[in-house]
């Protein structure tokens, strides 16, 4: 967007500020603001005198403390955002304080919702006023960045502007006589200069009339650095809160018990007077969620809660298996897609009358869980008329509604303190843990209660990534064309089912859910006549957002797939990618790269292989290439991992370099071990001993690189997970001769060392 001075109308950009005289205050209300007005806001969350509307207060000794309202899980988005103000407010990092405010709609994240960068001449449109009005306050779907990257940007520009003002008026010059300086306005006749903190009182009531501009991309000096991360310090010196480590006076801790058959409800304890005379134990608590013991420490909580003789009911699910599962999604897989699409060409014909290879292929991917190293937990301190909740959660909103209609208390009521996430991948997205939380405090008011989930109860209730089948036909010309591509997905919906939990005023029927294909369509392939469909399964496990979402599994199944026509062609996999992305010059270079990094047209020593694969997800691209050491028939290494990204502007290279390392070791975990299975009406998989990781021994070198360009940033959390499955799998055909289409690979008989 072209740095073009303009009025700043009710539509556009606008600020607030002079909210209650101790510092100044910055905000985007007004762009968000439905009824065309600059909200006010509570000061709840910045301290004294700040103000919700808020992303930058300013004090009187010049501290500087931003709202940041994105949830930090380990991708670094407390030190990335803030780099974004800092670099048009002209201050160093150091001088920040990070805060996440309560939730409000100013901080909404509309960019997850429309997938449209905001507009600043124009201000938001309907949809993005509606999704802003019901106060989506989420960090997810690798859009922490792109939502606010021009949002802070120019609430920074808007903040020195204001000041500048401020400034000339004291030393009766004009404006375009002062430089912003690390915290300080230097008058450039004289070099006097004055704080920001001294400033930003008068400066709270300016009302600027332009839209600042904002440096260009040649002038940036914190912007696509690498910026040392805010948060690592206190996590090294074991000084960060996590949820776990929240400590309010008089805590007591609540071990949950959860039904032992999905679906099923906990009627009452048998023995609860036993439990409840046990050492520690002050209550048992039944909810409609599940039983739980609250005592004077987790052991006891814990012990307590598994000594439990529970009265159930299984709603008729305790035969509820794995073999039924694959049944019914072979089934879906079989039966009439639900929903087409994409739909290019006449596909039919083009199988019917095939000019070339037929290939086919159908592939298989089990449900996951999210594993996260912090357990579920949440601290709830519920009184007569308020709440306050302690939890690491990826939706601020999420939680001030689940509170809401858990305790009946007002949404005004309700303080919130989100921690820092031990991981959240999309799990702590969801509300459970939060009802349930407040459920169980709700029957001992005036006592902060800690709700923990054992690492049992997280793994056996989870919303899990779902199983999928995924079946493929494809007609290849003599020349290497693709002439008919045929994919067919069934498995549950992942959208209607998470949507109806989080924000049921935006319902979503299967047939209309865009994560089911995600990643399967759009592909940047030339295909001449090209079909994706896909059908929905009908079963009582919950499913939800896993990390990468639909391309998790979609990467693997059309990068194989698209493996299995190149071999099929008899063309080397890069050349046959790259003879098929005209015009698609991004894509291309991205291959390209990461085929120069891995010397891929070079021979490997012997009993070496390599596998490649390229995919786009939350518009950022990347190729990945596997290497591995063959060992044994089936027993190998992974050695090295390569990865070219290009997730266009970028804020801070450090921060993406170990998202692509720790989305390719996540990643390799679902694809070596990862498997949630069913008996009894319940998961199988208990804890870690069952449900494996990837550990240091087994876990490959990774190189990164950082494509350059002016594109606007894509999403970086979830985009180094999807072509690590498939790159790997490549690989292990080129050893083999075996084409795997069925994960986890330890199940197929791999050994990984």
């Amino acid at each position: 967007m072209a740095n073009r001075k303009r009025k700043l109308t009710r539509r556009a950009f606008m600020i607030t500020g002079g909210i209650l005289g101790t510092g100044l205050v910055v905000g985007t209300a007004g762009l968000i603001s439905v009824n065309k007005r600059i909200r006010k806001y509570s000061h709840a969350g910045l301290g004294e005198g700040a103000s919700l509307n808020a992303w930058i207060r300013i004090a009187p000794d010049n501290t500087i403390t931003l709202a940041i309202p994105r949830s930090e899980m380990g991708q670094g988005v407390h030190t990335s955002l803030p780099q974004l103000i800092a670099e048009e407010l002209e201050i160093d990092m150091k001088r920040i304080k990070v805060v996440e405010p309560q939730p409000a709609s100013p901080y909404s994240n509309t960019f997850m919702m429309s997938q449209k960068p905001p507009n600043f001449y124009d201000g938001y449109d309907m949809m993005e006023k509606v999704f802003s009005y019901l106060t989506l306050v989420i960090t997810g779907g690798s859009t922490a960045v792109p939502d606010a990257f021009m949002n802070l940007r120019y609430a920074g520009a808007t903040a020195r502007e204001m000041l500048k003002k401020v400034a000339a008026g004291r030393w009766s010059i004009d404006v375009s006589q002062i430089k912003a300086t690390d915290g300080f306005m230097v008058n450039t006749n004289n070099q006097e200069r004055l704080s920001y903190g001294e400033l930003a009182q008068e400066a709270s009531e300016i009302e600027l009339k332009e839209i600042p501009e904002l440096k260009t991309k040649s002038e940036w000096k914190i912007i696509g650095k690498p910026v040392a991360r805010i948060d690592i310090p206190e996590k090294v010196v074991g000084k960060a809160q996590f949820g776990l480590d929240v400590r309010p006076e008089n805590t007591l801790f609540a071990a949950m018990v959860h039904p032992s058959v999905i679906g099923g409800t906990i009627k009452g304890v048998k023995n609860q007077a036993e439990i409840e005379a046990k050492k520690g134990v002050k209550k048992v608590v039944v909810t409609k969620y599940g039983a739980a013991v609250v005592a004077d420490n987790t052991w006891r909580a814990r012990t307590a809660a598994m000594a439990m003789d529970l009265d159930e009911d299984t709603a008729g699910n305790e035969t509820l298996n794995s073999d039924q599962i694959a049944k019914m999604i072979k089934d879906a897989l079989a039966a009439e897609p639900i929903a087409t699409p994409e739909k290019e060409g006449d596909v039919e014909a083009a199988l019917a009358n095939p000019k070339g290879k037929v290939i086919e292929g159908t592939y298989q991917v089990p449900y996951l869980a999210h594993a996260a190293m912090e357990p579920l937990n949440c601290t709830v301190l519920f009184e007569e008329d308020a709440v306050e909740i302690w939890s690491g959660h990826q939706g601020t909103s999420a939680v001030l509604n689940a509170v809401n209609k858990e305790s009946g208390i007002k949404k005004e009521n309700i303080f919130i303190h989100n921690t820092y996430l031990g991981g959240g991948f999309g799990r702590r997205g969801e509300n459970d843990y939060i009802l349930k939380a407040t459920a169980i405090a709700k029957q001992m008011p005036g006592t902060p209660i800690m709700t923990v989930f054992s690492r049992e109860e997280d793994m056996r209730n989870d919303m899990y990534r779902p199983g999928v089948a995924s079946k493929f036909k494809a007609v290849i010309g003599d020349d290497g064309t693709i002439e008919a591509w045929d994919h067919k997905i069934a498995t549950q919906s992942v959208m209607s089912q998470a949507m109806s939990r989080m924000t049921p005023s935006i319902p979503t029927k299967p047939a209309g859910d865009a994560s089911t294909t995600e990643g399967a369509i759009h592909l940047p392939y030339q295909m001449a006549n090209h079909r994706v469909a896909f059908s929905d399964v009908d079963l009582p496990i919950l499913v939800g957002f896993w990390r990468s979402v639909g391309s998790s599994q979609n990467a693997f199944f059309t990068e194989c797939f698209l493996d299995e026509c190149a071999h099929a062609a008899g063309i080397d996999p890069f050349e046959f990618r790259r003879s098929k992305l005209d015009g698609h010059p991004r894509f291309k270079k991205a291959l390209e790269k990461v085929a120069e990094m891995s010397n891929w047209t070079s021979p490997l020593p012997e009993g070496k292989y390599r596998g490649i694969a390229l995919h786009k997800s939350f518009n950022s691209i990347v190729a990945e290439v596997a290497e591995v050491s063959q060992l044994g028939e089936k027993e190998f290494s992974i050695d090295k991992f390569y990865a070219a990204i290009d997730c266009g502007e970028y804020v801070n290279p450090n921060t993406i370099e170990a998202q692509i390392q720790g989305g390719i070791v996540f990643a390799l975990s679902a694809a070596l071990y990862g498997e949630i299975t069913f008996s009894d009406g319940g998961v199988d998989q208990f804890n870690f001993p069952q449900y494996e990781m990837v550990r240091m021994p087994v876990s490959p070198e990774v190189q990164v690189h950082i494509m350059e360009n002016n594109e606007y940033p894509g999403g970086v959390g979830e985009p180094g997970v999807p072509p690590a499955a498939p790159a790997l799998a490549n690989a292990l055909f080129a050893a083999t001769g075996i084409r795997e289409r069925t994960l986890p690979l330890v199940k197929q008989g791999y050994k990984f060392v």
